[in-house]
């Protein structure tokens, strides 16, 4: 995957994701009924009983998926696990739901995950290396062998401990619990980068010209760290979406009925691998995390 194409499909998936209401939704965007127009219905009839009070002069322009992600609203009889269909493009999960529009809805679960995990671990990370280079000698060491005990967690592993033993579960919990450990981990190559610099002769000059420490460490080396930070970034994205399609596939990720790509891949489990279940899904988790991870190469 090239890096235009990843950001590409980032910027598309970051769209859909804020957008989702407008993409994959039972309410229409625009509908004139008795000559009245109404733009973003919030309240009301929708979906089949919406079309049943249009009239033959009355219209309505629904979303490209006209379909709840949580509930199934139709005049008809529920038709869980049925392939797709002119009705539902990508089939309906076991309980009637249409695949598409949890599909597009668990985009918003997936990178929300990622976003919060991400500024958490990148502002943690920047707090432990500027604290620990700032101080030096003894706390420096001390602080980046914390560092090093933090990362040594696996992050997978600490997220299923903490949701068993608490019960607690949902995507803020799970942000916050790579996040710790992805956040040692990048404090320590923060930490390697600044003291690299502060030794560059650029930094030296720096404080013979009567900068302080702060100032030369701010000023001048963090901005030789931000390649790396960057990098390190993606790296969380990618690993918060994985571990959100692994811990979901589990049972431990967002409770339902949220909609998330490993939830339905767990569905996809338990029933015979429906490739209607399996294959979107198991793409949009591949290509999400394949992109992140070609930025971070980058």
């Amino acid at each position: 995957m090239t890096r235009r194409l990843a950001l590409g499909w980032l910027a598309l998936l970051a769209l859909v994701a804020l957008g989702a209401e407008l993409v994959a939704s039972d309410r229409p965007l625009v509908y004139a009924r008795g000559g009245e127009r109404v733009w973003l219905p919030a309240d009301g009839p929708r979906g089949d009983a919406l079309r049943a009070t249009l009239g033959p002069d009355d219209w309505a322009l629904w979303p490209p998926v006209a379909a709840d992600p949580i509930a199934v609203r139709t005049a008809g009889e529920l038709a869980p696990l049925a392939a797709p269909s002119a009705r539902h493009r990508l089939g309906t999960d076991d309980r009637g739901r249409d695949v598409a529009a949890r599909l597009i809805h668990g985009a918003r679960t997936s990178l929300g995950a990622a976003v919060v995990a991400t500024a958490l671990a990148t502002a943690l990370a920047l707090l432990l290396a500027l604290l620990a280079v700032r101080a030096g000698g003894a706390t420096e060491v001390a602080a980046l062998a914390a560092c090093d005990a933090l990362a040594a967690a696996p992050a997978l592993l600490a997220v299923i401990a903490v949701g068993g033993l608490t019960g607690v579960r949902g995507v803020t919990a799970l942000a916050l619990l790579v996040a710790v450990p992805r956040g040692a981990d990048t404090a320590r190559v923060v930490a390697a980068s600044l003291r690299a610099t502060l030794a560059e002769p650029f930094a030296v000059a720096a404080r013979a010209a009567g900068a302080t420490p702060t100032r030369v460490l701010v000023r001048h080396a963090l901005p030789h760290a931000t390649p790396g930070l960057a990098a390190a970034a993606a790296v969380t994205a990618a690993t918060t979406i994985l571990a959100e399609a692994a811990l979901s596939f589990l049972g431990l990720g967002a409770p339902p009925p949220t909609p998330s790509w490993g939830e339905l891949l767990a569905q996809a489990s338990q029933h015979e691998l429906r490739w209607w279940l399996t294959v979107p899904a198991g793409l949009a988790t591949t290509l999400t995390a394949a992109a992140l991870l070609r930025l971070a190469r980058a």
